[in-house]
C-alpha cells in the first residue's frame, strides 16, 4: 500500500522525518572548549573568591588580637601606675615611721650624729643622693651593739645609708676615704640593687666610742 492509499484509508503511518547533520565537527569541538573555558575560569574565581576571603579573614582576626593586646598593656599600664602610686603613699607612711624613730634614737643616746655623720656624707659626690638613713646606738652604760669578734672593731653606733645614683657606683672608694675619718669603726656594703632610675646602693657604718658626746666625762680612778 502506498502513503497516498493510506492516508485515503485513514490509517496512521510512523516513522521519523529524515534529517541530515550539516554542522562541521569543528564547530562542535569549539562549543565543548568554550564550555570548558567557562568552567575552569569559575574555579579560578572560586578560588580567588576564597584566598581573598582567607586574607581578609587572618587580617581581621590580627587586627583583633592586635586591639586585644593594645588594650592588655593599657591596662597593665593603668594597674602599675596605681601601684606605683601607693608604693609613693607606703614610702611616705615609711618615711614618716623612719623620721619619728630616729627623733626617739636621737633623744635618748649619747652619739653625736650630726657632727659625726658629716664627714661621711661629705665624701660622696653631688649625684650621690642619699635616699634613707637609719641609726642604732647604745648609751655609755649599756654593752656594745651588734656582733663582736677578733674581727670587728669596737662599735657604740651604726648608720645604714642608702645612695642613690644614676651610674653604677663605686662604693670601695667611699669605704678608702672613710677608713680616714677618726670615728670610723669599720663598714660594709650590704647591696647594689639595679632600680629603674639608676642604682640604690645599701652600705653600713659602725662608729667607734669618738662619735660619743663624752656627756658623762671619763671615769675618775679613785686611789
Amino acid at each position: 500500500m502506498s502513503r497516498r492509499d493510506s492516508r485515503d484509508s485513514g490509517a496512521l503511518v510512523y516513522g521519523g522525518v529524515p534529517r541530515a547533520h550539516l554542522m562541521p565537527p569543528e564547530v562542535a569541538l569549539q562549543k565543548k572548549e568554550r564550555g570548558r573555558r567557562r568552567g575552569l575560569i569559575t574555579a579560578v574565581i572560586a578560588v580567588l573568591a576564597l584566598t581573598i576571603a582567607g586574607v581578609v579573614g587572618s587580617f581581621l582576626v590580627a587586627a583583633n588580637a592586635e586591639a586585644q593586646l593594645a588594650e592588655e598593656r593599657r591596662t597593665t599600664e593603668q594597674l602599675l601606675a596605681a601601684q606605683l602610686e601607693f608604693t609613693e603613699v607606703t614610702l611616705v607612711r615609711g618615711q614618716l615611721g623612719s623620721i619619728t624613730d630616729v627623733r626617739g634614737q636621737l633623744a635618748t643616746v649619747e652619739v653625736l650624729w650630726r657632727e659625726s655623720l658629716q664627714p661621711y656624707l661629705s665624701v660622696l659626690s653631688a649625684d650621690e643622693v642619699v635616699d634613707s638613713l637609719t641609726f642604732m646606738s647604745n648609751s655609755p652604760a649599756e654593752p656594745a651593739i651588734g656582733v663582736t669578734g677578733p674581727l670587728r672593731s669596737p662599735r657604740v653606733a651604726t648608720v645604714t645609708m642608702v645612695v642613690l645614683t644614676t651610674e653604677l657606683p663605686t662604693p670601695q672608694t667611699w669605704y678608702r676615704e672613710w677608713e680616714l675619718i677618726e670615728t670610723f669603726a669599720d663598714a660594709s656594703i650590704d647591696s647594689i640593687t639595679l632600680l629603674q632610675r639608676g642604682y640604690e646602693t645599701r652600705v653600713t657604718i659602725n662608729l667607734n666610742e669618738l662619735a660619743l658626746s663624752q656627756r658623762f666625762g671619763e671615769e675618775e680612778v679613785t686611789e
